[in-house]
């Protein structure tokens, strides 16, 4: 499975790395976060799937009964068009191989295993991330994006140089179509970052660390399909299992983040 994971914090300020979990349930190794200590929105985040994400997401019953929020799950299948899907993975592919080159087979956490990953910050505008924010918050102008400067003419021996990547353009195109799902303002992004689950890996139970997350994660699936599943810590009957095709967007929010 290749998928470009979009990140964000919330405004107002304090910044939190949002990461994707999978909540499960007995025999697995879980941090538990400390009461008062899980990141609360103002006002719940919603977004309106399509009607042909409903095939591809199962809630359980306890899940529907207990009165968890059915928007907490976005899925929206077909977001990107073959072309756009293939320029993607064309990409992704490139940027791994200078920046990733081999699979690793753990992490830090014990969470994944025999992965590819690397955050690409020429995705995103400055706009949008960070430093948009920053100079907002002081009344100035966020300094130009690379992407918007023209390349360095030749100079004498000089060959010049480019600023950015042969398609960054185009891929920021495809991302500003996620993150114009969210109403201006709402969110600070990081950088998205590229992850490539070998055929033999996997990402294994876990409930992110309120220090490291935050309100919204997401990405888009390519090549080929995965399964995400939400268990209930205390209670596995509690449950919602997603199938993420090829091409899809998908986005977690509120209470199921945690």
């Amino acid at each position: 499975m290749l998928a470009i994971r979009g990140r964000a914090w919330r405004v107002p300020r304090a910044p939190i790395v949002c990461r994707q979990f999978t909540e499960g349930g007995s025999g697995t190794r879980l941090t538990r976060p400390a009461s008062g200590d899980v990141p609360q929105p103002k006002e719940p985040i919603v977004l309106t799937m399509p009607p042909s994400a409903e095939q591809f997401i199962q809630y359980s019953s306890e899940f529907v009964s207990r009165g968890y929020a059915k928007s907490d799950i976005f899925l929206y299948p077909d977001f990107v068009s073959d072309s756009e899907h293939d320029l993607l993975v064309s990409c992704c592919n490139k940027k791994l191989r200078r920046l990733a080159s081999t699979y690793q087979m753990g992490h830090f956490d014990k969470r994944i295993h025999n992965y590819r990953e690397c955050s690409v910050s020429a995705w995103l505008p400055h706009s949008r991330g960070i430093a948009g924010r920053v100079a907002a918050t002081m009344g100035r102008r966020a300094d130009p994006d690379p992407i918007d400067l023209p390349d360095r003419p030749p100079t004498g021996k000089a060959s010049g140089w480019t600023t950015v990547g042969k398609h960054d353009g185009e891929i920021r195109h495809i991302l500003d179509r996620v993150w114009g799902l969210f109403p201006p303002g709402l969110l600070t992004w990081l950088p998205p970052h590229i992850l490539d689950l070998h055929e033999d890996g996997e990402i294994l139970p876990h409930v992110d660390n309120p220090d490291y997350s935050g309100f919204v994660v997401g990405g888009l699936c390519l090549l080929g399909p995965a399964v995400s599943t939400f268990k209930h810590v205390d209670d596995p009957s509690v449950r919602v299992d997603v199938l993420l095709p090829p091409k899809s967007l998908y986005f977690m929010t509120n209470r199921i983040r945690y």
